[in-house]
């Protein structure tokens, strides 16, 4: 396996967005820990019929238990490189409180 890792190097004085960058990274990695956690509970919630348990213990509406589900699988999907959908870009718009 070839050697790929790439040194962000916040030290050059011209590096003024590197932290910027890092940070992108950061959080980029939170929330994939944050979706496989959310999906590993939701799985647990749920036997692909009957999603209330979902909607009971997120604080979602009735009827939209699967829906979210469905956003975070694919949101987590697609961030893991198994498929691309835009389920990340539409939970950021129609999921909030």
């Amino acid at each position: 396996m070839a050697r790929d890792f790439i040194f962000v190097d916040k030290t050059q004085s011209a590096a003024v967005k590197a932290a910027l960058l890092l940070q992108y990274r950061d959080s980029m990695r939170r929330t994939l820990e944050l979706g496989t956690e959310i999906l590993a509970v939701m799985g647990h919630l749920n036997d692909a019929v009957v999603f209330t348990d979902i909607e009971a213990r997120f604080g979602l509406p009735a009827g939209k238990g699967q829906t979210v589900f469905n956003l975070v699988n694919g949101a987590d999907g697609s961030m893991r490189g198994t498929f691309q959908v835009p389920d990340a870009k539409n939970l950021t718009e129609i999921l909030g409180g």
